[in-house]
């Protein structure tokens, strides 16, 4: 789990955005992000970027939790409830899991637990060994 935690950790992207990998296992993820004004759109809520953005770096460390390369060929949320400030976090869980395809669901919520996106994704899995990538 060490190669695959430095391969997390290495998400440059989500390092920009804020976000924070709290926990990962076989098929599972939890992040945080700590909402900033940088996450604010126009209507003073939190861009679906961002939003978007907490859920595919969650579904990306769940994704490749296994130890192989996996790759989104397929995303999908739908936004619930805005948000203005506080904190979100993100959870994905392995809905489906075989040599080539795996599918995951991510809950996003705010700090009260309300329901602020459900994001669905499905991964090519590809050949490409995590440990190999990060040397």
């Amino acid at each position: 789990m060490d190669d695959i935690k430095r391969f997390v950790d290495n998400d440059r992207f989500a390092r920009h955005l804020g976000i924070e990998i709290l926990e990962f296992s076989r098929g599972r993820a939890k992040a945080r992000m700590e909402i900033k004004h940088q996450h604010l759109n126009s209507a003073g809520t939190v861009h679906g970027g961002a939003i978007f953005g907490l859920a595919d770096a969650v579904f990306s460390a769940a994704s490749n939790s296994h130890g192989t390369l996996a790759m989104a060929i397929n995303v999908g949320i739908s936004f619930f409830k805005a948000v203005k400030n506080g904190a979100l976090t993100a959870e994905a869980s392995e809905v489906s899991l075989n040599p080539k395809l795996a599918t995951y669901l991510v809950n996003v919520t705010d700090d009260d637990g309300n329901a602020i996106a459900l994001f669905q994704g499905t991964v090519y899995r590809k050949k490409d060994n995590i440990a190999d990538l990060i040397k």
